[in-house]
């Protein structure tokens, strides 16, 4: 077994398969290894080390770090409490310590009507074993100060996550698991039947899971989801649900042009018995890709400028024209698992994810699943950033 989930490339004797072909859990956990012929000695991580954070009663903020899902957990406490928490867009460097960003800022001028605030922030820290530095100085050493405007609010968010016949249950099974268990942030099931524009007013976030919406989203449907996103909503569409958006007027996304000349007499004739390989050469059912990271979007914060996306089928979109190309795929590499030779021609400059702005609102696609059964841990702070860090409005405390 540990073999199997450390192997760096997977091999495969057929590539006829149903599931996926690639599950290397330093891929998947977004981490660097190196294999050695040698026994290593280590130590284990032992929660009882944890050193206590402490209260400060000269503290102007409290600076946390942000390149986990335990850091996402924190945020999501801290707002759960209804403690206001910033984040900054650019790298900064405050009491002797460097910040990238993403990094938190939790201060007492914006939580001045909280009672017992520092006991409150200190608490939920060491609850969760978050560390955070202390200052005293809103001036940092480098980079944006605390007043600047590269510093900004991460409002609570009111999210939706559509079910019904249109949806993948699969997915809607692994956001709703997201929420309840990763995150432990409130999310509202809404069934794609009952939506409306007074629901959409009631939500900043909608969270649209893969599935087929060609029943769904009709031109009035469209035309109420863009007049939201105009005014401030935010659309998260993952997987088959970026199709429903391809080629519509103001949407910004377009599926790779697959046409194929006619057809060559000899791939015609291609006999009954073959005809099953010849079509996995446009099929990718799982395989771990290399992509390219655009770092300085709040999209991509606490990554750096590589990610290692699972991909899912042989689908794919252009890079976006007028939006922000996150996540993409210059020249196709295939790190572990099978792809069609086809299949990855497609993937040429093509968009893993994105975003698109539209009035005051933005569209996040998702094209690749983040949280693919709830194991491909390296893809969870990318849909955390989706939710706070983007086009960031939500409502008041």
């Amino acid at each position: 077994m540990i073999k199997v989930l450390f192997e760096p490339k997977a091999k495969l004797v057929d590539s006829l398969t149903y599931d996926i072909t690639a599950w290397s859990l330093p891929y998947a956990y977004g981490l660097e290894t190196v294999a050695s012929s040698k026994i290593i000695e280590g130590k284990p991580n032992n929660p009882e080390n944890f050193k206590q954070n402490t209260a400060n009663a000269i503290a102007t903020a409290f600076l946390s770090k942000w390149n986990s899902m335990e850091d996402a957990r924190f945020l999501a406490e801290l707002i759960r409490n209804d403690i206001k928490v910033r984040f900054s867009e650019k790298q900064f460097q405050n009491s002797g310590e460097d910040f990238h960003a993403g990094s938190l800022i939790i201060s007492k001028s914006d939580n001045s009507s909280i009672e017992n605030f520092q006991q409150k922030v200190v608490e939920i820290a060491n609850n969760m074993q978050r560390k955070f530095v202390v200052t005293n100085t809103g001036f940092s050493d480098k980079g944006p100060d605390f007043g600047s405007g590269n510093i900004k609010i991460i409002n609570k968010q009111k999210i939706g996550l559509l079910r019904g016949e249109q949806v993948s249950s699969l997915n809607f099974g692994e956001i709703w698991y997201f929420f309840e268990q990763d995150l432990k942030y409130p999310v509202i099931p809404l069934e794609t039947g009952n939506l409306s524009s007074n629901v959409l007013d009631e939500l900043n976030v909608l969270v649209m899971p893969s599935g087929n919406y060609s029943s769904f989203l009709d031109e009035d449907t469209l035309k109420m989801l863009e007049n939201w996103i105009r005014g401030g909503g935010k659309v998260i569409a993952i997987g088959d649900a970026v199709s429903a958006f391809a080629g519509k007027d103001n949407f910004g996304i377009k599926e790779k042009d697959s046409k194929k000349d006619s057809l060559k007499t000899a791939e015609k004739l291609v006999p009954y018995s073959q005809r099953e390989r010849e079509y996995v050469k446009n099929m990718i059912t799982g395989s771990i890709v290399k992509t390219s990271v655009d770092s300085s979007h709040p999209l991509a914060f606490g990554y750096d400028d590589t990610y290692f996306s699972l991909k899912l089928s042989g689908d794919s979109y252009e890079l976006l024209e007028s939006g922000y190309n996150v996540a993409y795929i210059q020249q196709p590499e295939i790190v572990s698992g099978f792809a069609g030779s086809e299949a990855q021609k497609k993937l040429e400059n093509s968009l893993i994810f994105g975003e698109e702005n539209i009035g005051r609102g933005s569209i996040i696609y998702m094209v690749d699943n983040p949280l693919f059964r709830a194991f491909w841990e390296n893809g969870k702070l990318f849909f955390t950033n989706a939710l706070f860090l983007t086009n960031n409005r939500g409502y008041d405390y």
